[in-house]
């Protein structure tokens, strides 16, 4: 098949799991059937290189960021390990990976995970789901509001030491704080995920997104990710995506914006076809240097690829 785009791609954001000789206990304990966690049975599968290349056939995607994606609890830098050894043992295709771990901050052990991760070649940053809407126990991925946590956010700064940065996946609510550190910690970079993730789609809740995010832009060392509309969207589409799309590019600017397609995950909403698709018309009128930066460079930079 030939290419059905030829602009350069970076995925920022991908999930790959391998559940023949890993744990992931949110797909492997139980099925979703059975009050499991996996919100389609879909993903109870592996999926990892040669199945995101067929997804992905017909684009120019050159390499990836993948995002920690729920590994055995007891050992998250384990995770880390893994991906390190499918680069260092060119199971890729040869195409640059940078890898976003996991770390709780408020953790005793805390400082040995971090540790853990740093040793890895490719570890670049660290994520933790912090969604947390207590009036709303279906959009609670956190257990607590970590923002909240002295002993989370004191241990926040330990990022630097070991020269990892932070990917945080939060709903509006959480925005002003990650702002707030972010504004605290300049040499961090902050890569929020998931266009921050807007779920209240009335008037009302995108005037409140809409004001979170521009505060979180206001920080240097603040950046995005465009991805994951089909978690906060029922049947999304290109239409319903193209404002927040449009308005995140211009409270960010085309320099610190990267695109995304969260497969597997959003392989329950959509095929990646239609993403990429949708990414790519919402900014066919921009110039190709710019639409280079948003798929492609920014996230090089941002990742320290290279």
């Amino acid at each position: 098949m030939g290419k059905k785009s030829v602009q350069r791609i970076v995925d920022a954001h991908i999930h790959w799991w391998d559940l023949e000789n890993n744990y992931y206990p949110w797909l492997m304990d139980q099925k979703a059937e059975e009050g499991g966690l996996a919100v389609d049975e879909s993903l109870a599968k592996t999926y990892v290189y040669e199945n995101y290349m067929a997804d992905a056939e017909g684009y120019d995607v050159e390499a990836f960021v993948h995002i920690q994606a729920e590994w055995d609890p007891r050992d998250p830098v384990g995770e880390t390990k893994w991906l390190q050894s499918v680069i260092d043992n060119d199971r890729i295709g040869g195409k640059p990976l940078a890898i976003v771990g996991f770390a709780n901050f408020a953790a005793d052990n805390v400082e040995e995970v971090l540790a853990g991760h740093a040793d890895c070649a490719n570890a670049r940053s660290i994520r933790h789901m912090l969604n947390y809407l207590p009036d709303n126990p279906a959009l609670c991925w956190a257990d607590q509001d970590y923002l909240q946590n002295d002993k989370w956010l004191k241990n926040f700064p330990l990022l630097k030491k070991y020269g990892l940065d932070f990917d945080p996946m939060c709903f509006s609510n959480h925005l002003p704080g990650i702002a707030r550190l972010a504004a605290e910690n300049p040499e961090i970079k902050v890569i929020l995920e998931h266009a921050g993730m807007p779920y209240d789609h009335t008037p009302e809740g995108r005037a409140v997104w809409t004001k979170a995010m521009r505060t979180f832009a206001e920080r240097d060392n603040a950046a995005v990710k465009i991805s994951g509309f089909g978690n906060t969207m029922e049947n999304w589409t290109e239409e319903k995506i193209r404002p927040y799309v449009l308005e995140i590019i211009e409270a960010f600017g085309t320099g610190r914006v990267c695109f995304a397609s969260n497969f597997p995950t959003d392989g329950q909403f959509s095929d990646m076809a239609a993403i990429w698709d949708a990414f790519l018309s919402i900014t066919g009128n921009f110039s190709q240097d710019e639409k280079d930066a948003m798929f492609a460079e920014n996230a090089y930079r941002l990742y320290r690829f290279g």
